[in-house]
C-alpha cells in the first residue's frame, strides 16, 4: 500500500514544503499521538541524525488475514530500530531477532534501552524478562549500542482499570512484515523528482512520495524478491554514487 501528498505551486515555495513534510512523516510515522507526547525531549534535541531505520510490525495472528474480530482489542505492536547494521539486514536476521516463527511474549511491561546514537529502542512484552530478551535481540540489528536498559510496568490501574484500550492484555504475537526506511533517499529523491518536473519554475505534474514497501515476515520461507526490496531501498537515485 502506498501514501501518496500532491502538492502544486513553484518550485521555490514547494521546496520547504517539502522538506516540512518529509520531517514530519519522520517524526509520526508508526507513531501513536502518546508517542510522541511521551518522547523525551533531550533525545529530540542531542539525537544523531536518522540513517536506515528499520520497522518491524506484529500482531496476534500467525498468518493472514491480519484482522481483528468485532470487539476484539486491536493490538498494533511494533518496534522501530534506528541506524541498522547493513551487514545485519537479512530477512532470516530481521525474523530470528523478532522472535522467529514462535513469536514472543507482549504486554504491559515496557523495556527502554538509551543508546549510542543518543536515540531510545522501546519493546513491550508480557514479563520483565520478556521485553528485556526481546529489546537486546533487536538492538543486535543497530550499529549504535546499548548504554543504559530499564524495564518498567504499566499496571492496571486509575484509567487503564476501566479503559481496556490503555491496558496490554499479555497476548503472543508474531512478527508479520518489516520495512525499512532510508531517510536519504526520501530527500534526495524527492528533491530530484521536484527538479525534473520543474518547467521555468512550474510542476509540470504533481509531486508524489511512496513509501518503502513492505516485506512480509509471516512466511516460513524467504520470499522470492525480499534481496531486491532491500536493495532499492538502500539505494539513493540521483546521487553521484549511484546516477541514472
Amino acid at each position: 500500500m502506498s501514501e501518496d501528498i500532491i502538492l502544486s505551486g513553484t518550485e521555490e515555495t514547494l521546496k520547504p514544503i517539502i522538506a516540512l513534510l518529509v520531517g514530519i512523516y519522520q517524526l509520526i510515522e508508526n507513531r501513536d499521538v502518546g508517542d510522541i507526547v511521551a518522547m523525551p525531549l533531550i533525545e529530540r534535541v542531542l539525537a544523531e541524525p536518522q540513517t536506515i531505520k528499520l520497522t518491524i510490525f506484529f500482531h496476534p495472528n500467525k498468518y493472514p488475514p491480519f484482522t481483528y474480530k468485532k470487539g476484539q482489542h486491536q493490538l498494533k505492536p511494533y518496534c522501530n530500530i534506528p541506524d541498522i547494521d547493513l551487514r545485519k539486514l537479512t530477512w532470516s536476521n530481521i525474523k530470528t531477532a523478532a522472535g522467529g516463527v514462535n513469536g514472543y511474549t507482549w504486554g504491559r511491561f515496557l523495556a527502554t534501552a538509551n543508546m549510542s546514537n543518543r536515540r531510545q529502542m522501546q519493546v513491550y512484552g508480557g514479563s520483565e524478562k520478556d521485553a528485556q530478551a526481546r529489546l537486546l535481540a533487536l538492538a543486535e540489528l543497530s550499529k549504535a549500542k546499548i548504554l543504559t536498559l530499564s524495564v518498567t510496568e504499566e499496571k492496571k490501574a486509575g484509567r487503564r482499570a476501566t479503559n481496556k484500550l490503555l491496558y496490554k492484555p499479555t497476548t503472543r504475537i508474531y512478527p508479520i512484515y518489516f520495512s525499512v526506511i532510508n531517510n536519504e533517499k526520501l530527500l534526495v529523491e524527492g528533491e530530484r523528482e521536484l527538479r525534473q518536473k520543474g518547467v521555468k519554475g512550474q510542476l509540470a505534474g504533481d509531486f508524489k512520495r511512496r513509501k518503502t514497501k513492505k516485506i512480509p515476515l509471516w512466511t516460513t520461507k524467504e520470499p522470492p524478491n525480499t534481496k531486491d526490496l532491500i536493495k532499492e531501498a538502500l539505494r539513493v537515485r540521483g546521487t553521484t554514487a549511484d546516477d541514472d
